[in-house]
Formats: C-alpha cells, structure tokens, sequence
C-alpha cells in the first residue's frame, strides 16, 4: 500500500559543507520545494482545466508527479552533478556517475572568496531550507535526481494513483487508458520515469489530453 502523506526533514542541524560543489543550475524539476501543488495559480502556468472547473497549472503537474514518485520509494535521490555535468564542474571522475544524495539536512555556505565559482545556487546561499549533498563527492545540490524504477513497479504506482486519486473523479475507461499510455511509455524507454508521471498527472485531471494522446498511440511530436 502506497503512503499520501509528505515526510519532511525538520531536524535542528546547522551543519555546512564549506568545500561542496554547487550544481550550476537549478535542479527544481526534482527538487525539494516541488511537493507544494497548492500554490497560487500563475495565469500562464495554466495549460487547462479540470473536469471540477480548476485550474491545471504545469507547476502542480510537475508536483503531483515528483510527490508521487518521491512518496512510494526508500530509495535515495540522485547526484545531479555527478550524473549529468561534466568532471570540471565538479569533483567527480566522469559523467554519468550515478551517486547517492542525503535527505535534506545541511545548509548551503555563502560564497565569500572571488576564486570561488559564482552560480545560480550559489547566489541563493544562505538558504533557510536545507539541502542535500553527496557524501562520496562532496556536491551540495537543491533537489536531485528521483530514480527509474523497474516496468512492474512503476505500473503499479500508475494504477493505484489513478484508481485512488481524490481530487478529480477518474472513470474505470480513463484508468484504463492512462495505465495503457503509461505502459507503452515505459516501454519504448524513451521517457524517464519522472515524466511519464508528469503524462500521468496530465491525463489524470486533463481527460481530453488523455484521448487525444491515445489517439497519437500516446506519441508526442
């Protein structure tokens, strides 16, 4: 059984990395801020409207999607840097290096020194939120990378969410077809599993979306 409740970090630690790597750019797509989907509706977020009337903004698809995924696994976030920037901007060996990232527990240092490398993240310092950080490498990073899960699991999640989901009332038909869709992304394996969420959410509180997708043979171009 699936859990609905967030668990936050709210532990009193200060602790800061002075010699972490900063990502040089804003891992919000799997950050830690995107549980939030009950923010203010900006009017050009919106791609559409729920079967109730409400807004759909991308913001609260990307969310749904990310809370989801985030929820139903013990498994720890990704590295950004590690996995995707190369090994000058950071303290990595090679690309693709797949490393785990802590909960959310350390507060990021202000950059004071002018050798120091200025970034998006950096300019953010101090934070009042905590971020997260590589113990193997050092990286500090706000958010990180959700794992790709295995075919039977990530159908599984699909199924339960769209059968469970409170907020829009979702016909047995649209199960259907929104577990089809999500099966048929999986497969072609083109996709990660982060956005075959976000088609998911889509689907889910977006039913024409739904339909004209199944009707591309859920092919986007």
């Amino acid at each position: 059984m699936f859990t609905t409740n967030a668990a936050t970090d709210e532990s009193d630690s200060t602790a800061s990395l002075s010699s972490a790597q900063y990502a040089n750019y804003d891992w919000f797509g799997d950050g830690d801020d995107s549980d939030d989907v009950d923010g203010d509706a900006d009017d050009e977020d919106v791609i559409g409207h729920d079967p109730n009337g409400n807004a759909v903004t991308e913001q609260k698809i990307e969310s749904l999607a990310h809370l989801w995924l985030k929820q139903t696994t013990e498994e720890p976030l990704l590295d950004p840097v590690a996995l995707c920037e190369p090994p000058e901007n950071g303290m990595h060996d090679h690309e693709g290096t797949a490393a785990d990232l802590t909960d959310p527990e350390v507060y990021p240092p202000t950059a004071e020194s002018l050798a120091a490398p200025r970034s998006r993240m950096e300019k953010k310092a101090p934070s009042s939120r905590r971020w997260r950080y590589s113990e193997e490498y050092g990286h500090m990073t706000y958010g990180g990378i959700i794992r790709n899960r295995s075919k039977d699991d990530l159908l599984e999640l699909v199924e339960y969410v769209a059968a469970n989901i409170n907020a829009v009332e979702v016909p047995p038909r649209n199960q259907r077809t929104i577990c089809e869709g999500a099966r048929k992304l999986k497969r072609r394996g083109d996709l990660n599993d982060t956005t075959i969420m976000q088609r998911v959410a889509e689907w889910i509180f977006l039913p024409k979306v739904l339909f004209d997708d199944a009707d591309r043979d859920f092919h986007r171009y």
